[in-house]
């Protein structure tokens, strides 16, 4: 196995750095892979998509502060987190809402999880079929946790926080349908109370969690999760925890009962983990001098056809060591996704692929926040949250492309004034190529950088533009329709939204293949309606007479 490992100080770059540049485009070099970049400012109710050269291509508005994360989807929608105010759930990446706006800004869909006793947080995923996981969090009564063995003798919280997943279905525009479920409370071990039915010995049970293992934290938030991942050829979902520094895989084939069970599933284990890595302490299989992740954030698996495709990719913040450093490794398992059974010994690999870490540069070390994404050239782009900044280096660490964030909860900040770390932080980036589907079929303009009294030196200034095929004739048949109406979908990944006269939204239908496809309208009630294509703004909208 090749093990590379990268470490980069912040001055060997400074003959590099544009000096009036303090927050903006830093370096943009030819190096760095061409494409979109998508973030949201902490402290502010925007998204942005920005070019190399931190122009920005298009934004979206919430009337909600970010919760945390957010992901442009094929159709050239958003998806976001919104934070919904939750007086009873104290818990850092409180969310509670997720919300979809297509390309113009208009809200389509939303879907509140926000109750008395549990929240949606951090982080979600949308699935190839449009449904969306997301991480809800709530609590049990300290008596369900000593039911299963919890040592409560320096435990005072009289809550304990569970994570879970649920698989939503969106519905209309406010609404959706859980479709599957998994939670942790139902794949716990303990050594501690033989009376309780999931006594055991943890280190024999690496597939469950251990309910006495405290990790970072004293309190009731034992687990926190902060960041999932989907791989569709395996059917598959990763999560990340900061609190017992270590991420687990789990079977998303199951059915909801097999997913509460250890049995069943394309894996055979129901919703037990299918492997672990980071901290073999939590699992008894270890001490502390085998950990290998510190609060880590933003796990991911590489995808397919990117150099590395299949490795998993974690930002380990280093909340002990204060070093933070992206690492890649190649878990033990065949192309099946079955991983190598450790016997009785910790999870492997030893040690990363590859690593990267800059031990004195002040603004990539974040013991918060922050992601890893690996580009289809091999370049890594890297955002450390807490000081806002983003980075790009390519396969031997060198920095190619440089960013910080000028949004603040106060206001835009200046270019060239001295930013102070944490006014501006990101939870997570993420970089679209030119040739991902939601750019097609639009003209691209870029428009002026965020921060004030921008300076572009650094960057080519030229009109950033797609140009597709006109589609401005949208097609449908019949017309009047009954319960089915057709689209001849000229691009695909295309999403279309029907509206009655007074601009109501009534449903929209997510259409992936090019050509005839039909769109069901049974459920909504004749009359006058207006069918409108989201990928092309250019596009002409068209009336449908329902029967």
């Amino acid at each position: 196995m090749k093990i590379i490992k990268t470490f980069v100080l912040l001055l060997s770059f400074a003959a590099n750095l544009n000096a009036q540049n303090t927050v903006g485009s830093i370096i943009n070099s030819s190096a760095s892979y061409e494409g979109y970049t998508l973030f949201c400012p902490v402290n502010s109710g925007k998204s942005y998509l920005i070019d190399n050269c931190g122009r920005v291509v298009n934004s979206w508005t919430s009337a909600l502060l970010p919760g945390l994360s957010a992901e442009l989807t094929p159709d050239g929608s958003i998806v976001r987190n919104g934070r919904v105010f939750n007086s009873s759930m104290s818990i850092g990446g409180l969310a509670g809402i997720v919300e979809k706006f297509i390309w113009n800004d208009f809200k389509v869909w939303s879907y509140r999880c926000s109750g008395p006793d549990s929240t949606s947080h951090h982080d979600f995923e949308v699935l190839p079929n449009g449904n969306v996981l997301l991480m809800v969090v709530y609590g049990k009564n300290i008596s369900d946790a000593v039911a299963l063995g919890k040592d409560t003798s320096s435990f005072s919280d009289p809550i304990l926080y569970t994570e879970s997943i649920l698989e939503i279905e969106p519905i209309g525009i406010d609404s959706g349908r859980v479709v599957w479920r998994w939670d942790v409370w139902n794949h716990l071990v303990q050594d501690f109370d033989s009376t309780k039915p999931n006594f055991g010995v943890v280190a024999d049970h690496p597939e469950r969690m251990n309910i006495n293992y405290r990790g970072n934290s004293i309190n009731r938030d034992w687990l926190h999760a902060n960041s999932i991942d989907y791989n569709p050829e395996l059917d598959q979902i990763v999560l990340c925890f900061r609190n017992s520094s270590e991420f687990w895989v789990i079977d998303h084939s199951t059915t909801i009962a097999e997913s509460a069970s250890n049995s069943g599933g394309r894996y055979g284990k129901g919703g037990d983990i299918l492997y672990r890595w980071g901290n073999p302490a939590a699992y008894n299989r270890g001490t502390t001098a085998d950990q290998k992740l510190f609060g880590p954030h933003d796990i991911s698996w590489v995808p397919a056809g990117y150099p590395g495709e299949g490795n998993f990719m974690i930002f380990n913040n280093g909340d002990v060591t204060g070093i933070s450093s992206v690492e890649e490794f190649i878990a033990p398992s065949d192309s099946a996704g079955f991983y190598s059974n450790p016997g009785t010994q910790a999870y492997g690999p030893a040690v990363a692929y590859w690593s990267h870490s800059e031990p004195t540069n002040t603004l990539f070390n974040s013991q918060r926040l922050s992601s890893a994404q690996r580009m289809p050239n091999g370049n890594t782009l890297i955002c450390s949250g807490f000081a806002g900044y983003f980075s790009e280096v390519d396969s031997l660490g060198n920095l190619v492309w440089a960013y910080r964030n000028p949004v603040t909860g106060t206001g835009i900040l200046t270019q060239g004034n001295p930013v102070n770390s944490g006014v501006n932080s990101i939870f997570s980036i993420k970089r679209y190529g030119l040739d991902y589907p939601a750019f097609n079929g639009r003209t691209l303009t870029a428009a002026n950088p965020l921060e004030l009294n921008f300076n572009l030196d650094n960057c080519q200034i030229s009109t950033v533009e797609t140009n597709y095929d006109d589609n401005s004739s949208l097609e449908i048949f019949p017309n009047p329709a009954d319960n089915v109406i057709y689209v001849n979908n000229k691009i695909s990944n295309s999403t279309y939204f029907i509206y009655n006269p007074q601009g109501v939204l009534l449903q929209s239908a997510f259409l992936k293949e090019i050509g005839n496809q039909g769109i069901d309208i049974s459920n909504i009630l004749p009359g006058m309606y207006m069918i409108v294509s989201s990928k092309n703004p250019k596009e002409s909208a068209k009336f449908i007479h329902k029967h």
